[in-house]
């Protein structure tokens, strides 16, 4: 009966202190959600709470204009990129790599020699060359992947031209074929690609230092097959003169300021969905494949990648328009940054093609590209401004 009397006692206190932590727990989860509730207003809209709790979210009032127009692009980089290292045959008939020998790595980007600000492969020539510095070790200062560094270089005279070289290769500009995605009409910011841009040789991220966009013109379509990517082959519009200009190339696409007359035809502005809103299914594309004629083609978004950060390759889509595969045989180079549209939305851009399924590609989510533009912010200034 003793024994009985305990028991019961212990039962009567443990059931005590459940109680108690019911009630605790309880109280903490009213705080909490209230807590959260404020917040929500708060959070940035591309940010996410954790895996257990992710806001959907429309993003209030920002509507952008999808372009899908060709656009001509022109960079002039910060520096003169190397872009492979050479021999040189000196006047002596001796092979020799100076640059080599001096610690210079494709990807490197030449800033100055000797103090003086380089800004094309001519100027490199001419300093060199000059009377001053022949046959003399310069200083040369660099940029590698991100860090200054100086190095010393003797040239050597050629025994081709008799020239003095340092056996490099290098590129201070590149150009090509686009498509624009979006822009905005009251910050008139624009962007396109949806990856960067990359030099061919180096792959490395080009830094811009003076870059523009112009409308383009499709004169022809060099048709993907398996293993062979397509191409769109533009012509620029000179004659319309520059339609922007380009303040940043990122991994995520350029980006940058139109011109204000530029703009003589649009489509209606619709909003820019989250990565949570994009669904497996059908979908359409915006692109030119015609002169400078913009159409929306049929595709079909087949896999997404829930992504906590931003990356070039958020989904798989596959080109099912008969038309559009008829024409291009899928996706091209040059269709980069087509605007994906899915149910009244702007989801993503076009950014890479699968070589051995042309049919199919990557596409980047518009809230990435979003983000790297000003756009939220001036919305956000308008709502507070009460416009």
């Amino acid at each position: 009966m003793q024994r009985f009397e305990k028991n019961n006692i212990w039962r009567s206190i443990i059931s005590f202190f459940i109680l108690c932590l019911i009630l605790v727990a309880s109280s903490l989860m009213t705080d909490l959600s209230h807590d959260i509730y404020l917040t929500q207003e708060d959070l940035n809209i591309f940010s996410f709470l954790s895996k257990k709790s992710i806001i959907t979210k429309t993003i209030p009032n920002v509507e952008v204009v999808p372009s899908g127009e060709s656009i001509g692009v022109k960079i002039e980089s910060k520096g003169i990129l190397v872009v492979g290292l050479s021999t040189i045959i000196d006047i002596n008939g001796k092979k020799v790599s100076p640059a080599a020998d001096s610690g210079f790595a494709v990807g490197d980007k030449i800033l100055k020699i000797n103090g003086i600000n380089i800004e094309n492969e001519q100027d490199i020539i001419e300093i060199i060359n000059n009377e001053e510095n022949k046959g003399k070790k310069l200083k040369v200062s660099i940029e590698r992947k991100g860090k200054p560094l100086e190095l010393s270089i003797k040239p050597v005279q050629s025994n081709e031209d008799k020239l003095y070289k340092m056996g490099l290769w290098v590129r201070d500009n590149i150009a090509g074929v686009g498509t624009m995605t979006f822009y905005d009409l009251k910050t008139m910011e624009f962007a396109a690609l949806g990856h960067g841009i990359t030099d061919i040789d180096s792959g490395v991220l080009i830094d811009v230092d003076k870059g523009s966009i112009m409308k383009s013109k499709v004169i022809s379509i060099q048709k993907a097959k398996k293993s062979a990517p397509g191409e769109i082959v533009g012509l620029f519009n000179e004659s319309k003169g520059t339609y922007g200009f380009i303040s940043k190339n990122t991994p995520f696409g350029i980006y940058g300021t139109l011109e204000k007359n530029a703009i003589d035809k649009r489509r209606p502005s619709m909003p820019v969905a989250l990565s949570t809103q994009v669904k497996e299914g059908p979908a359409k594309i915006l692109t030119t494949v015609d002169n400078d004629k913009v159409e929306e083609f049929d595709i079909e978004i087949q896999k997404i990648f829930r992504q906590n950060s931003a990356s070039s390759k958020s989904m798989i889509i596959k080109i099912t328009d008969e038309k559009l595969i008829e024409k291009t045989g899928g996706i091209v180079q040059g269709m980069s940054g087509s605007p994906i549209i899915q149910n009244g939305m702007l989801v993503g851009a076009v950014t890479h093609v699968l070589i051995n399924d042309p049919l199919k590609g990557y596409g980047i989510f518009a809230e990435w590209m979003l983000k790297e533009t000003n756009i939220t912010q001036s919305y956000k200034y308008t709502k507070a401004a009460g416009e």
